[in-house]
C-alpha cells in the first residue's frame, strides 16, 4: 500500500465514521517516521478533525482519542467487509492512528516505487510538455551566484514535478556514467571563481553542496558538517572533491549505482540479497515517506529537505546491503528483491530534481 492509498483509505473511513463530506477532510500525509510501536505508518488525521466534529463528541474524554477510536472502528469494519486490508491498527496517546501493513502490502509498496518512481513520488505520470530548468553554472561569476542558480533550478524542478500540469518526461532508466561535464571538459574554459570551483569538484558535487544547506546567504566559511563547505571553491573544495563517503554527492550516486547493479545481478540469476527485518524496515519506511518529503520540499521551497532525505535513504540502503544476518544468522534474513530497484528509482528521481545525474554502474 502506498502513502497515497493509505491517505485515501483514512479519508474514506473518517467520512463514514464521522458523517463528514470528503471535502471537509484535510489532506494529511501518513508518515512512517510518525509511527509508534513498530507500525509501518501513522496518520495524524484524527487530531486534525477534532475542531470540525467537536460538537458531535460526548462531553468526556480526550477528543483526539474519541475521533481516533471512531476512525479505527470504521477501518476495522471495512476490513471485515473485505473493503480494505491491514495487519494491525492501533491508536496512541497523541490520537494518531498507527497502521501495520501486511507483507503483501509491504511488497506492493516497494514494487510501486520500483516500477515508476516519478509516479510513485508525485502521484501522476511525467508525460507533459516543456523542459526541465537547468542553468549553466559556469556562467556565474562568484560561487555564491552559482549557488543561487543551482538552488533556483532545484526549486523550479521540484515545483514542476509536483505542480498543476503534468511534468515533462523525467529520468530514464538507461545507462549513465560517472563522467562530469566540468571535470572532464577543458579547464581553460573555466575562467570565473564559480567556473574554477566547478572544475575542481564537478557539477554533481557542486549542485548537492549548493542545495544541502538552509541559509540563502551563507558565510564564506560556513559548512554543513565536517569538511563540507557551503561554498566550495578552487582553493577550499573540502570533502566535495573526494570520491569517498565523506562526499554526500558521491555517496548518493554510488548508492544508486549499487542498487541498480544489485537489481541487474538478480535479473541475471544471482541470489537476491537478504537482510534481517530491522535493516529491511528502515529503507522501506523511508521509501514510504518519499512522497510526503517531496511535497514538503515543494511547499516550503527548501531543496535541502530533499537532499537530506536522499542521504537518509542512501544510509539506510547501505546498512541493508551490509546487514550481517545473511551470513551470521541466515534464519533471520529475508530476501527482498524489490527493495534495490525501489531505492534506485527514488534516488534517481531525487537526484534528477537536483539537476544531478545518477550513474548506473559501479
Amino acid at each position: 500500500m502506498t502513502p497515497w492509498g493509505l491517505e485515501a483509505l483514512a479519508r474514506e473511513a473518517a467520512s463514514r465514521a464521522l458523517g463528514l463530506d470528503p471535502a471537509e477532510i484535510p489532506f494529511v500525509w501518513p508518515r512512517h517516521d510518525h509511527a509508534d510501536r513498530g507500525a509501518d505508518a501513522a496518520t495524524a488525521l484524527p487530531p486534525r478533525l477534532v475542531s470540525t466534529v467537536r460538537d458531535r463528541l460526548p462531553g468526556r474524554g480526550d477528543p483526539r482519542l474519541l475521533v481516533c477510536g471512531r476512525i479505527a472502528a470504521e477501518l476495522t469494519a471495512m476490513r471485515d467487509d473485505g473493503r480494505c486490508d491491514f495487519a494491525h491498527l492501533l491508536g496512541d496517546a497523541r490520537g494518531f492512528l498507527n497502521v501495520t501493513l501486511t507483507e503483501g502490502q509491504r511488497h506492493a509498496l516497494l514494487s510501486a516505487a520500483a516500477a515508476d518512481a516519478p509516479h510513485y513520488l508525485t502521484g501522476r505520470s511525467w508525460d507533459g510538455e516543456g523542459s526541465w530548468p537547468s542553468s549553466a553554472l559556469h556562467e556565474a561569476g562568484p560561487v555564491a551566484q552559482a549557488r543561487r542558480l543551482a538552488r533556483a533550478d532545484a526549486r523550479d524542478r521540484i515545483a514542476l514535478a509536483t505542480g498543476g500540469t503534468a511534468p515533462p518526461p523525467g529520468p530514464g532508466d538507461g545507462a549513465s556514467g560517472w563522467r562530469d561535464p566540468y571535470l572532464d571538459g577543458d579547464p581553460g574554459d573555466l575562467l570565473t571563481p564559480a567556473g574554477r570551483a566547478l572544475g575542481t569538484v564537478g557539477e554533481a558535487s557542486a549542485r548537492v553542496a549548493f542545495c544541502r544547506s538552509i541559509p540563502e546567504h551563507p558565510r564564506e566559511s560556513e559548512t554543513t558538517g565536517g569538511d563540507l563547505p557551503v561554498l566550495p571553491s578552487e582553493g577550499r573544495p573540502g570533502a566535495w572533491v573526494r570520491l569517498t563517503d565523506a562526499n554526500p554527492a558521491f555517496r548518493l550516486r554510488y548508492a544508486h549505482a549499487h542498487a541498480v547493479s544489485l537489481s541487474r545481478w538478480a535479473e541475471e540469476g544471482a541470489v537476491p540479497h537478504a537482510a534481517c527485518a530491522e535493516h529491511t524496515a528502515a529503507p522501506r519506511g523511508l521509501l514510504f515517506d518519499g512522497p510526503s518529503v517531496l511535497d514538503t520540499a515543494a511547499r516550503r521551497e527548501e531543496p535541502h529537505i530533499l537532499v537530506r532525505y536522499l542521504e537518509a535513504l542512501a544510509s539506510a540502503y547501505d546498512e541493508w546491503r551490509t546487514c550481517p544476518a545473511a551470513s551470521s544468522s541466515p534464519e533471520r534474513a529475508v530476501p527482498e528483491p524489490a527493495l534495490p530497484p525501489a531505492v534506485a528509482g527514488v534516488l534517481r528521481t531525487g537526484l534528477f530534481l537536483l539537476g544531478v545525474s545518477a550513474p548506473t554502474r559501479l
